[in-house]
């Protein structure tokens, strides 16, 4: 932690009252020399050439006010070029022999180079090649020779930047090359009065600084630079066949510099805080300022930060401020709401100005911009979809990132969506078809249906008759006219034929009193019994009387079992069907039509008509697969079947069981749908009134029959994601193509 009291800051800030020179560096920041009264000058603007030796230890140089201009060398020349390791990136650093009157910096490709050109007198032997070899895996070497009036530095790339940066420090050039984690320190920012200039490759085009009143700048301590002796320019290899690097021209005029080399960084517009609390991250201080001048105040957190900071002429106003051990971004933000100020951050440049004037600036810009697309001619890019339909609902998408004049329309036959529009909106165009034309991914759905049944009947019966003749037939004549014959049995007495009496004479069928037999159908349905029976049959000599009983039991058990095993495969949120159906055709009622034939005669005819009902299984599943391989199903289940026992003109009913379910479940996992289960319960009794419900007797008058059925269905599903290479699918033009043609 870095703490700032007021004995310290006072030889950081200067008096208010000492004069001050400003010299202008080329580079990303220009340095101010103060006078504090004690003779000492800022140690970074001292003469490059001052050997070390002569400044005696333990003392400051003598103060100078050295221009950036002034030099020993007449011309502008390469000494040496080092390249060291910055971070992740590369720090490329040249030494030259005096400082450039101006620079411009741009990206070549194929193969990838940095080109530098550098502003003021060369050497007249500077047109030929001079060569640096570099034992590195980014810069291969450095090439130096004049090229149109200009001293032009080609670094050789190993590959392409993302990002790169290039500053001047007096007779030194630094180039920033790919992501760098140690920063370089870096001077103070200028007075508002001085104009610098920021060779940032990855920052976009900063607005010119206005000039400011003239205010007394602090004393910004920086960091030694090592003193450079002059060697002599080095000595350039035999001249190439080619006279100049094989480079291709500045696409840029020299001021502003190009910076289309490397990507636009985007805009941090800090505004004053409403409330919350932001997260800071930057180091810690502590700061004590009391009526302190602001600029000033910033220039000690950009000195903290290693920020190039620079204030707008309407920065003003006295900070006084008390902080402890707080991040220098907190510390920074809270000098900006405390004076309704903002910034805008563009790479490491800092621009801190007022509210009202940073919304002018980009509004200006944004008017600039929009007035520029008006201007650019209109383009038409043709986009081939692959995997989605190009159809309205992509078009009404790929509208929405268009400028005004663009239009959109698509070729079904084709599959292709035609754009018209500027460059810019093309290119958004594209982006978001190529975002959404992407292969869905499949789903393989194995589902296991089980449907288990379990039946129970048992059933009780009785039967029994009693037979009693008088007459002259059975030998006991009644002795009278009337009745001579007496009969007493059941009803059908005396219909029939005989069938072989008791006493082997001939007999008629034998009615039954209690005729309470199991039924046929009764059971669980593998086929029609009446049971097992016990007969018992009594009759007299004569056969004027007999007796017959019979006694049926029948007690049924099964259970079943049928199990589906369909597999199915689908795309992503698209329903996959499943079904298990028994198509059953029931005979609707029948009209007659009559057709006239002709004079004297006519003819009718019949119709049959039959309706059909599915009944059976459904399951509707639709997946959607997550990044992180779950499968999200949406299931609708139905189990039907026709209930006969319930008719509309001999039509059954339907009785169908649903459900609905949403379920989250790992690839490859497996979900059991259950409760979808049916009971059914019948308990029956029948007999003759009053004497079947005698205690032990009733038995002879009554049957019982009881039955229980119990249906359950059982739904397995695991969802299984494939590649497309695994099902080997046709192209998706093919299936759109064949889809249309025979839809």
């Amino acid at each position: 932690m870095r703490r700032f009291q007021p004995a310290v800051l006072a030889l950081m800030l200067g008096a208010a009252c000492a004069p001050a020179r400003t010299a202008s560096v080329s580079g990303s920041a220009s340095l101010a020399i103060a006078d504090d009264g004690i003779g000492r000058a800022d140690p970074a603007v001292a003469d490059d050439h001052t050997p070390a030796g002569d400044v005696p230890a333990g003392e400051a140089p003598a103060p100078e006010a050295v221009a950036p201009e002034v030099s020993d060398a007449p011309w502008v020349a390469v000494r040496s070029v080092d390249v060291e390791r910055a971070g992740t990136g590369r720090r490329v650093t040249i030494a030259l022999t005096r400082a450039p009157d101006g620079l411009r910096e741009f990206l070549l490709g194929k193969p990838p180079r940095l080109v530098i050109d550098l502003e003021g007198p060369h050497a007249p032997d500077a047109q030929r090649e001079a060569r640096f070899p570099l034992t590195d895996s980014v810069v291969s070497r450095a090439r130096v020779a004049a090229h149109e009036g200009r001293l032009r530095v080609v670094l050789d790339l190993g590959r392409s930047l993302r990002q790169h940066a290039v500053r001047a420090d007096g007779a030194t050039l630094i180039a920033e090359l790919g992501d760098t984690s140690d920063p370089v320190a870096e001077a103070a920012p200028p007075e508002p009065a001085v104009e610098p200039v920021a060779y940032v490759a990855s920052a976009a085009e900063p607005a010119p600084a206005p000039a400011a009143e003239p205010a007394p700048p602090p004393v910004v301590e920086a960091a030694p630079r090592r003193p450079l002796d002059p060697p002599p320019p080095p000595v350039a290899d035999p001249p190439a066949p080619d006279p100049a690097p094989e480079v291709e021209p500045a696409p840029a005029p020299p001021l502003p510099p190009r910076r289309a080399a490397a990507p636009r960084p985007k805009e941090h517009h800090a505004t004053p805080a409403t409330g919350g609390t932001a997260g800071f991250n930057g180091e810690r201080i502590s700061l004590d300022f009391k009526d302190a001048d602001i600029q000033n105040v910033l220039r000690v957190l950009a000195d903290v930060s290693h920020l190039n900071i620079i204030a707008t002429d309407d920065v003003k106003g006295k900070v006084t401020l008390h902080l402890v051990d707080v991040p220098w971004d907190q510390a920074l933000d809270l000098v900006l709401r405390s004076n309704r100020l903002e910034m805008s951050r563009q790479g490491n440049v800092v621009r801190i100005s007022t509210v009202a004037r940073l919304k002018e600036e980009r509004e200006a810009l944004r008017a600039a911009q929009e007035a520029e697309r008006e201007l650019e001619p209109l383009r038409v890019k043709y986009v081939k979809v692959n995997y989605a339909r190009a159809d309205d609902a992509l078009v009404d998408k790929v509208k929405g990132v268009l400028s005004e004049r663009g239009s959109v329309t698509f070729d079904d036959r084709t599959n292709t969506i035609i754009v018209r529009d500027i460059p810019h909106g093309l290119q958004d165009a594209g982006e978001l078809i190529q975002q959404l034309d992407t292969q869905s991914p499949q789903v393989l759905i194995e589902a296991n249906i089980v449907e288990a049944t379990e039946d129970f009947a048992r059933g009780l019966g009785v039967q029994w008759g009693y037979r009693f003749n008088a007459g002259p037939q059975t030998g006991n004549p009644t002795g009278l006219n009337f009745p001579g014959t007496v009969g007493l049995g059941g009803s059908g007495l005396g219909s029939g034929s005989p069938t072989g009496g008791i006493n082997g004479g001939a007999a008629r069928p034998l009615p039954f009193l209690a005729d309470f037999p199991i039924p046929g159908n009764f059971g669980s349905g593998f086929g029609a019994n009446n049971g097992s029976a016990l007969d018992l049959a009594l009759g007299s000599l004569d056969g004027s009387q007999a007796l017959t009983a019979r006694l049926t039991a029948l007690e049924e058990q099964g259970k079943g079992k049928v199990v589906s095993r369909p597999r199915v495969i689908t795309m992503n949120n698209v329903a996959a069907t499943i079904q298990s159906l028994t198509i059953l055709r029931v005979k609707l009622p029948s009209t007659g039509t009559v057709i006239n034939t002709g004079t004297g005669g006519a003819a009718g005819s019949a119709s049959t008509a039959t309706e059909k009902i599915n009944t059976g299984i459904t399951l509707v599943v639709t997946p959607q697969v997550s990044q992180d391989g779950f499968v999200l199903m949406s299931i609708y289940a139905k189990s039907s079947q026709p209930d006969f026992t319930h008719t509309v003109d001999n039509i059954p009913n339907e009785v169908s069981r649903e459900a609905n379910s949403n379920v989250l479940i790992k690839d490859g996992e497996t979900v059991v749908l259950g409760g979808i289960y049916r009971n059914t319960s019948n308990d029956a009794e029948s007999g003759l009134p009053y004497l079947r419900r005698i205690p032990a007797l009733g038995w002879l008058f009554k049957r019982l029959l009881r039955s229980h059925h119990h249906e359950e269905l059982l739904v397995f599903l695991t969802p299984k994601i494939v590649s497309a290479g695994a099902v080997q699918l046709p192209p998706a033009e093919r299936l759109w193509e064949e889809r249309r043609q025979g839809g």
